[in-house]
């Protein structure tokens, strides 16, 4: 076979396990949005939503260590609390936003990188400093919405 027919062929390959993962990734997303929604609704109402991200990706809670469950779920902002829906394995971490010690962007945590930025909310638990970071859509989005929601119940 000719070496560019072997390149041709690799790329094809390549293109095509690039578009399967992708459906795969939508199919799931898709399959999660119903019970994630349902999880949140049962929780709060829809004028207590200030932001919502059914995509959300954990990264891991820096407490549990980096042999924890990672996962996707639901990420929900309201006046009180950051609230995260895992999917699989089912569990949920609220996060009063009084707690909030920081707020940063990163590309990694808890030895896990990727290119994008993550949202890594510094907080407080128990009377112990801990940390999360998700993927989301617009993290710079949510690190704004957090502030100013802080800055505001501190002059209120």
């Amino acid at each position: 076979m000719e070496t560019a027919t072997i390149i041709g062929w690799v790329v094809l390959g390549v293109l095509g396990v690039t578009l399967v993962a992708g459906l795969v990734s939508k199919g799931v997303l898709a399959f999660m949005k119903g019970p994630l929604e349902e999880r949140i609704a049962a929780v709060y109402g829809q004028n207590e939503i200030l932001m919502q991200d059914l995509k959300a990706n954990s990264f891991g809670r820096e407490s549990a260590g980096v042999w924890q469950c990672r996962g996707n779920g639901g990420l929900v902002l309201t006046a009180k609390h950051l609230h995260f829906f895992q999917f699989l394995p089912k569990s949920d971490l609220r996060v009063p936003l009084d707690s909030i010690a920081e707020l940063t962007l990163t590309k990694s945590h808890l030895g896990k990188a990727t290119l994008y930025d993550l949202l890594k909310v510094h907080f407080s638990a128990d009377g112990q400093r801990d940390s999360i970071a998700w993927y989301v859509t617009d993290p710079q989005a949510w690190k704004n919405r957090i502030e100013t929601i802080q800055a505001r119940g501190q002059t209120d």
